[in-house]
């Protein structure tokens, strides 16, 4: 332990320190029985040695000792989103993607500022879409439209959006 936290809270601390500041922890709750059955499943088509029962409860063991410290250190910067993960596949994902899409920037600023030559190097760099709010309205027939409608049509479209960042230029 360094600073009085469990091991894995310092290395999180240390990657942050380091690396990169988390911005968000996605925290899959799932209950033991659950998550034991699961292994379970796994083990019958794993061909692994280590796939039986005492392992898989060491395995729980090491996760409520080493994740949840690290979990509860999150939720204190409000940084967890909790997500149900006892459901299939296919609603935990849902869960997922709303949990973290879209992660959105908006560039603020004059013309002639640089916004669109920063925005473009940046959404190359960090994976992210680069949205031009004018570009939108008028792509999209919005142009002189009630207020409602604009808002409504944007949020669809971000919420469609699979680039897990968006950098939004000349929001309103």
């Amino acid at each position: 332990m360094i600073d009085g936290f469990p091991r894995a809270v310092d290395q999180a601390i240390f990657f942050e320190k380091n690396v990169v500041e988390a911005h968000q922890i996605l925290y899959y709750k799932v209950p033991d029985d659950i998550m034991q059955a699961r292994m379970a499943k796994r083990a019958e088509t794993s061909d692994r040695s280590d796939d039986n029962p005492e392992t898989m409860a060491k395995r729980v063991a090491n996760y409520k000792e080493q994740t949840l410290p690290v979990v509860d250190f999150y939720k204190k910067f409000g940084k967890v989103s909790e997500i149900d993960a006892t459901g299939s596949i296919a609603d935990v994902y849902g869960l997922s993607k709303r949990s973290i899409l879209p992660e959105c920037t908006c560039m603020l600023g004059p013309k002639g500022s640089g916004k669109t030559t920063i925005g473009t190097t940046m959404s190359e760099r960090t994976n992210a879409k680069l949205i031009d709010f004018n570009e939108f309205l008028s792509s999209n027939g919005l142009e002189g439209q009630d207020d409602e409608l604009v808002t409504t049509s944007f949020i669809k479209s971000l919420s469609l959006e699979v680039k897990p960042r968006v950098i939004l230029e000349n929001f309103p």
